[in-house]
């Protein structure tokens, strides 16, 4: 089934479908210059704090000027209604004096605007749960910006887990005004999939009604390249510099993590505020990896000091790194990060987690496979891998050479 446009959001003779939208906020007496639109969804564990940390850069960033003329709408599309609802009030206890002045609105929508998701008709190799995921952001985006076409003159699309450089407003106006005379259908600030992509308004019903009609053709950042092209914007404009950071290593689709960055982002973040903390449980550690000069194993596994790691210079195949423990445990979660956290370099491409049940000591065999790392990252809980009880060893391993070195940045196991 298709989408047949924005009547499923607009039902003939029913214009205050918007007023019913509007959870907290209200609209302001003239037009402003910019939306920015954020859809959000629930995350686990750490994940639903990131939405927080979006909201407060934003406000950091402006000035109270600056909100005069900015609209942040926040849609809180998730399937669950009751978490929508606590989530708003939440928000409105937090931000309440952004939602009094109008910089802040906090919209819902009904169920009824989602098709069946399942269902693709591009033939590619996702997932369902894949397919459901990108259909159903397709439509959040559509839904929120029909929603928010008569706002501003320019409407701009952010996700729920990035940071705003500081005078990314200022930024923007001037990136506009260089671009004022050329024929345009988006300007980009960020590198990363749909996050900073600023669109006239009088643009905004059309892409809703393509996303709408292509929902479940292919991802929201691939339409928005096939929209573009259509409309006589053959390559892509972006600013040099991201004025918009990923942060959220928990992906809003389940079992996924997202460690990607904008490496052209012209601010710095500490990337260590959602590092889950705590002592790790005593273990003894063996490992026949070739350590750089000066770099100790323990430095992974034991917060020594500050920002320690363990870097490896040759990372071989079927090398190990072995945690040890005197007597068996019960382990709920295992976190392996690698590389650098901004710059995505020196990860661990092709680890594995494994751990060893029985007899321990060096001879630990740890036969057990529990799970893969993803672009150097590995955490058992959100990729919902399961560990066996009373483990006595615990493995990080290669499955292949890396051929440049690798930074081992953080091992965290957490008992059940």
């Amino acid at each position: 089934m298709l989408l047949e446009g924005p009547e499923k959001f607009t039902p003939m003779n029913k214009p205050e479908w918007s007023e019913n939208t509007l959870l907290f906020g209200h609209t302001k007496d003239s037009i402003g210059y910019l939306t920015i639109g954020i859809p959000v969804v629930k995350r686990k564990l750490e994940g639903k704090l990131y939405v927080y940390t979006t909201i407060e850069s934003i406000i950091k960033a402006t000035t109270d000027r600056d909100k005069e003329n900015i609209t942040l709408v926040v849609f809180l599309s998730d399937f669950n209604k009751t978490w929508n609802l606590d989530s708003s009030r939440q928000l409105k206890e937090k931000f309440s004096r952004y939602i009094d002045m109008g910089f802040l609105q906090v919209i819902h929508s009904p169920l009824n605007i989602y098709p069946e998701l399942g269902e693709s008709v591009n033939f590619d190799e996702d997932s369902k749960t894949r397919r459901i995921w990108r259909s159903k952001q397709n439509i959040d985006f559509a839904y929120l910006q029909w929603y928010s076409k008569g706002l501003s003159q320019y409407y701009l699309q952010l996700e729920d887990d990035v940071i705003a450089a500081q005078n990314f407003y200022t930024d923007i106006k001037a990136f506009i005004n260089k671009h004022f005379q050329i024929r345009w259908v988006t300007l980009e600030f960020s590198r990363l999939g749909s996050i900073g992509k600023l669109f006239r308004a009088e643009t905004l019903p059309r892409f809703a009604t393509y996303l709408l009609t292509m929902f479940n053709v292919l991802p929201g950042d691939l339409l928005l390249s096939t929209f573009r092209g259509l409309h006589q914007q053959v390559s892509s404009i972006q600013n040099p510099k991201g004025l918009f950071q990923h942060i959220g290593k928990i992906s809003s689709m389940k079992g996924k993590l997202t460690p990607l960055t904008d490496f052209t982002f012209q601010d710095s973040f500490n990337f260590t505020l959602f590092d889950v903390h705590g002592e790790n449980p005593p273990a003894k550690i063996f490992t026949n990896m070739a350590a750089a000069p000066g770099s100790l194993p323990e430095h992974a596994y034991h917060e020594i000091e500050k920002n320690s790691f363990f870097v490896v210079e040759n990372m071989r195949a079927q090398t190990y790194y072995k945690l040890v423990y005197s007597a068996p445990i019960n382990i709920s979660r295992i976190i392996v990060s690698t590389g650098n956290p901004v710059l995505r370099t020196g990860i661990m491409k092709w680890g594995i987690v494994r751990v060893g049940l029985g007899t321990g000591g060096e001879e630990c065999e740890p036969t057990h496979f529990v799970g893969r790392l993803f672009e150097g990252e590995f955490d058992s809980e959100i990729q919902e891998y399961t560990i066996p009880s009373n483990v006595i060893c615990i493995s990080l391993g290669s499955s292949r050479s890396e051929p440049k070195p690798v930074i081992i940045r953080k091992i965290r196991v957490t008992l059940s």
